[in-house]
């Protein structure tokens, strides 16, 4: 019974360890490779590359006290223009703005949270996929009517994302309708979701350890 018992709790350590050691979790945050007005670099740790715009560096740029704070310790507000922004007195013509970054994985099925800024708005595709739709314009007062906004930090819950061994690439089409400001913010986390035949390993040595303990219980 003794030994039983240590085997079966063995077996769902050493499963449980072998889910947590091949956990993967991605930190993403928007940043620059310069500064522009008031901007600076953010703190904190990231694994994606600093946002490119047509492969050109990026600034981190001030969000002023018309664009709401970046959403995360490990982020900052971005644009291709050094003098973007509410404090920057530049007017960005309207358009589509692209920025890309990219990030290295171990690949499988991914869950997490991702919080997205912008003026106006943008959506948020993975590797050819868009994860996250652009908001309605609007009236277009300020920035987007519908997250994401420039105002409210949206974050967006993920789920079942197919992320490729290797290297993922993050698009963001940032929609600029009415002149002045534009820019993007974002920050965020992805973490591999274990397969369901380990999550299955993981219950049975469970369910059996539970089982010795309730007969020595008893006993």
């Amino acid at each position: 019974m003794k030994l039983y018992s240590k085997l079966s709790a063995l077996g769902a350590v050493m499963v449980l360890g072998t889910a947590l050691a091949s956990a993967d979790t991605i930190t993403l945050g928007s940043f620059g490779a310069l500064n522009g007005n008031g901007g600076s670099m953010p703190g904190g740790t990231r694994d994606n590359t600093a946002l490119t715009f047509g492969g050109n560096a990026t600034y981190n740029i001030s969000p002023g006290s018309a664009w709401a704070p970046a959403a995360g310790g490990n982020s900052s507000w971005v644009s291709y223009d050094p003098n973007s922004g509410p404090t920057g007195g530049n007017v960005d013509p309207n358009g589509t703005y692209t920025y890309t970054t990219t990030f290295t994985a171990v690949g499988g099925t991914y869950g997490g949270t991702l919080t997205v800024m912008a003026d106006d708005t943008t959506n948020v595709v993975l590797n050819g996929t868009q994860l996250i739709p652009a908001g309605a314009i609007g009236s277009d007062a300020h920035c987007s009517d519908n997250v994401p906004t420039c105002q409210i930090a949206f974050t967006f819950n993920l789920s079942n994302l197919n992320v490729l061994a290797g290297l993922n690439t993050l698009t963001f089409n940032v929609q600029q309708t009415g002149l002045v400001y534009q820019g993007l913010d974002f920050s965020g986390t992805l973490t591999t979701v274990p397969e369901p035949s380990t999550l299955m390993l993981l219950g049975t040595g469970l369910i059996g350890s539970a089982g010795v303990l309730m007969r020595r219980m008893r006993a």
